[in-house]
């Protein structure tokens, strides 16, 4: 019997409160461990975060906020994205080079990603069969893992095509 898919992230999402305000709180309980508090500053960051439904990075956030004429500091929101991070709200595809992209992990089921090196493209998928095959390797090494993280690197369709014979990119790690 196949096991049920798992959402990923620290924070309950049982409760009778909406989503966002369990997630709020969880961020909150989180960074109070840390010694610090949930300013006005980071929970606009973390709601704007929570309503983007894609991929990220710190400047795009960033420029958010200054076109909207909201002054929160590019230092603010680089930490602020750290934090969520590290308490496992936010999940992070860093692709070297100072690319790094975002995506929160509410209600997220686990996938793995394509990701073009060219113009950055990124495709979510998910493959049972690759699951299936990484959970038998596991088991022969008799390892038990937390999480894992499938990353493939390659070109897109449209990026292939002008790229016409030149020698490919490769990842700086």
């Amino acid at each position: 019997m196949p096991e049920p898919k798992q959402t990923r992230g620290h924070f309950p999402l049982g409760g009778k409160e909406p989503r966002f305000e369990r997630v709020e709180r969880s961020f909150e309980e989180f960074i109070r461990t840390k010694g610090l508090k949930l300013t006005s500053q980071r929970r606009r960051i973390l709601k704007k975060v929570f309503t983007a439904h894609h991929h990220f990075t710190a400047d795009e956030v960033h420029e958010m906020f200054r076109r909207s004429r909201d002054r929160i500091s590019r230092a603010t929101v680089y930490r602020t994205l750290s934090l969520l991070v590290e308490g496992g709200f936010l999940d992070i595809l860093d692709l070297g080079q100072d690319r790094k992209y975002y995506e929160h992990v509410l209600g997220h089921e686990h996938h793995d990603h394509i990701i073009c090196l060219q113009c950055n493209k990124i495709v979510e998928f998910q493959e049972p069969r690759i699951e299936e095959l990484q959970e038998r390797v596991v088991e022969e090494h008799g390892f038990h893992i937390t999480y894992h993280s499938l990353r493939l690197f390659g070109h897109c369709a449209d990026c292939h095509q002008k790229l016409d014979g030149k020698a490919p990119q490769r990842p700086p790690h």
